[in-house]
């Protein structure tokens, strides 16, 4: 069972975080992914979508639905799955090492509309996962995807 955290930015928000990582084993292949000038351009931009789905649309899905097919997904791009290392000659490149994607299951306590009432209609804080790289760059996960399920999943 995964540990159930606060979200100290939304207080009427707990989150369950969890890893999906590849469905083929890499074992110890272990392969190297070389980043380019580019990846390291845009190394502190963050693409943070907001998807809101009606309740209809999500009758019956689960979370396990969700996560099924991510890994056959991180099967095609496993080094999306790895994590940031730093080579002899103080390059970074991404260990494809199957240590996964984080997914960080949240519920929370008010329905979208009294959260846009609240934090403005345009604001995403809060309903994205607010992880950055780093300290520990061995250690941080290069995707989180976070899922909410709000009051009465209407809005």
């Amino acid at each position: 069972m995964s540990p159930v955290i606060p979200n100290s930015e939304t207080p009427s928000q707990n989150s369950r975080i969890s890893t999906v990582v590849p469905a083929t084993p890499r074992g110890v292949q272990n392969d190297a992914f070389q980043l380019t000038y580019m990846d390291l351009l845009m190394k502190l931009h963050y693409i943070r979508p907001v998807y809101f789905f009606t309740h209809e649309a999500v009758q019956g899905l689960s979370i396990s639905d969700l996560k099924k097919p991510m890994f056959s997904l991180l099967d095609m791009y496993s080094h999306v799955s790895g994590r940031i290392r730093i080579s002899e000659s103080g390059f970074p490149f991404i260990k494809c090492n199957d240590a996964g994607v984080r997914i960080a299951e949240s519920r929370c306590e008010i329905t979208l509309r009294q959260w846009f009432h609240e934090s403005g209609f345009y604001s995403i804080h809060g309903l994205v996962h607010d992880h950055v790289l780093g300290p520990h760059l061995s250690f941080s996960p290069l995707v989180f995807v976070k899922v909410c399920s709000y009051h009465n999943n209407r809005f």
